[in-house]
């Protein structure tokens, strides 16, 4: 009875065994169709990987300390159309000589031999405040570039439908205030001419005297002469006529005879006497330029704190309402436009891709501001150079340590 009932157990145990075999093997089966699975089989992978110091995944790079890389954080790489994709990660963080770092970075199998040739690692500070964000926005174009950006494109319908109506309203609100002065700003104007006037004062003299030699050059002797034939001639011709008027005056004949009043130089004389005064003028100016600046400042200088009071407090905000204001409201709408346009190519450009995902540097801007990630930002890119470097998108300034 014992020996059956041994061999009983035995048998099931055995029936037991197989079917605990079978089970497993079933419930692997299942499990490598998991997702679960293909993590765990992606991970061991990836630890392999690692763990393989020859591999050309691997990226070695030395960068700032200030970029406070660390250990897992992710490697992008810039897509055509602006947005990112993940390509490797930090899977080492070392100490290098003065400020520097020394990263390893691990590629994905679809990237690897990414940078064989060479190429950089661009990086980029955690954008901790909108100011970061914006800055970050506009690299690696500086802000300058952007700024001309920005005024080719509104500057233009500013000029147009601006700037005609505020000359024109300058214009007038100055030719009438100064038709119509106060008598303090009529004071205040004249002290600072006659000022001016009084430290211009040996300036003037040796002007005068260059317009009379020059004068003298042009006319001349004959010119002279000329001139004092014709009013004479003028003068006898007229005096004739009157004459001659007043005798049919007294045959009840009179009549109105237009006088004779020619001017004193021809008109050739006179064109040239007009152009050689202008050169002499306008050379004038070009040599004592410095000397007119200087004397021009000081007065103002010394007038300055009355004309800044007078403008802050009287002529700059008549100004504002009268030209400014008005000029505005007429083109406002055009130059709204222009704004519109400039921000919509910035947003083509920066902010959004094609299909409108937002570009890289926008979604990092995005995540490391809104508290998501203070990771920094690290892009790789080949170029054919024979290293691997690094270069900043958005390096640190001194202000963000304070």
């Amino acid at each position: 009875m014992w020996d059956r009932s041994f061999r009983w157990q035995r048998m099931a145990r055995i029936a037991a065994g197989g079917f605990a075999v079978a089970a497993l093997g079933a419930g692997a089966i299942s499990f490598a169709q998991t997702p679960a699975a293909s993590r765990a089989s992606a991970g061991i992978a990836e630890i392999s990987r690692e763990s393989n110091p020859d591999s050309k995944a691997q990226i070695t790079v030395s960068v700032p300390a200030s970029l406070e890389v660390r250990r897992g954080g992710l490697v992008y790489r810039e897509n055509q159309d602006g947005s990112g994709s993940i390509v490797g990660r930090v899977i080492k963080v070392e100490a290098a000589s003065g400020d520097m770092q020394q990263i390893t970075l691990l590629l994905t199998p679809a990237a690897s031999g990414l940078v064989a040739e060479g190429g950089k690692v661009r990086g980029a500070a955690p954008t901790l405040n909108v100011e970061h964000a914006l800055r970050l926005l506009v690299s690696p174009d500086i802000p300058r570039d952007e700024a001309t950006r920005a005024r080719d494109a509104i500057w233009p319908a500013v000029e147009k439908a601006i700037l005609p109506g505020l000359k024109d309203r300058l214009t007038t609100e100055l030719t009438q205030s100064m038709e119509n002065l106060a008598p303090e700003d009529a004071d205040l104007l004249n002290a600072t001419v006659g000022d001016l006037r009084k430290e211009m004062a040996p300036l003037e003299e040796q002007l005068l005297n260059k317009l009379a030699n020059r004068a003298w050059e042009v006319i001349g002797v004959s010119g002279v002469a000329e001139g004092v034939i014709r009013k004479a001639g003028d003068g006898a011709k007229n005096s004739y006529n009157d004459a001659k008027e007043w005798v049919k005056g007294w045959f009840g004949k009179k009549e109105e005879v237009e006088k004779s009043n020619r001017d004193f130089l021809t008109e050739e004389k006179a064109t040239a006497l007009r152009i050689a005064l202008e050169e002499e003028v306008e050379k004038f100016l070009k040599d004592n330029d410095r000397e007119i600046k200087t004397a021009f400042n000081k007065v103002l200088n010394e007038r300055r704190k009355d004309f800044i009071q007078k403008f802050e407090t009287k002529w700059g905000p008549k100004l504002y309402e009268k030209a400014i204001v008005p000029s505005w409201f007429e083109g406002e709408e055009a130059v709204i436009a222009a704004a519109e346009s400039y921000a919509n190519d910035f947003a083509r450009r920066r902010l959004l891709t094609e299909k409108g995902g937002p570009r890289l540097l926008l979604a990092y801007a995005l995540r490391t501001s809104l508290d998501i990630s203070d990771d920094p930002l690290l892009v790789i890119a080949p170029a054919k150079t024979g290293r691997v470097e690094f270069e900043w998108i958005m390096p640190r300034l001194a202000k963000d340590s304070r």
